[in-house]
């Protein structure tokens, strides 16, 4: 004996009552979504606050590793026209990004995987963005993100002036 084939039924739902059972269906899988508890906090790969930048600093940048501990000297030497950093008005430092003519007020930032960035408001790690490699008696070792503005500039070592 052979059977009909079963005829499907369609319910149709009022659109207010889609909405609301497609916005439980959005929240069940938001809730469900969290792993763990609170978010653990991250390290910093570099001991720095922003009270250490405002000041006066000897610059000079290398291009090859080499070079670091000459540039080094090189940056003391240039405590003679020093770069200042000064204090932002919004908890920040004045420093000047790549290409400008003005100071920006920018920012300490660390990411998710404890690198430290200086650049303006946003996300860490950004074009405008310096990575802070290095900072330890004085000496701020920094590399811009952006690889055009690291291939100009080199690589960055700010040296405090005054510093033993």
């Amino acid at each position: 004996m052979t059977r009909a084939p079963a005829k499907r039924r369609s319910v149709a739902l009022p659109a207010s009552a889609a909405i609301v059972a497609l916005a439980a269906i959005s929240l069940a899988a938001c809730s469900s979504s969290r792993v763990g508890g609170p978010a653990v906090p991250v390290t910093p790969s570099v001991a720095i606050s922003v009270t250490d930048l405002p000041g006066s600093w000897g610059l000079a940048s290398y291009q090859k590793e080499e070079f670091k501990d000459r540039t080094i000297a090189e940056a003391k030497s240039a405590c003679g026209n020093p770069y200042n950093i000064g204090q932002g008005s919004n908890g920040g430092v004045l420093m000047y990004l790549a290409d400008q003519q003005q100071p920006s007020e920018v920012f300490l930032k660390v990411s998710p995987d404890g690198r430290t960035y200086l650049g303006p408001k946003g996300p860490p790690g950004i074009k405008q963005d310096r990575l802070i490699s290095s900072f330890d008696n004085g000496v701020m070792v920094t590399e811009w993100v952006d690889p055009g503005v690291r291939q100009r500039y080199g690589t960055m070592v700010f040296v405090r002036c005054g510093a033993a």
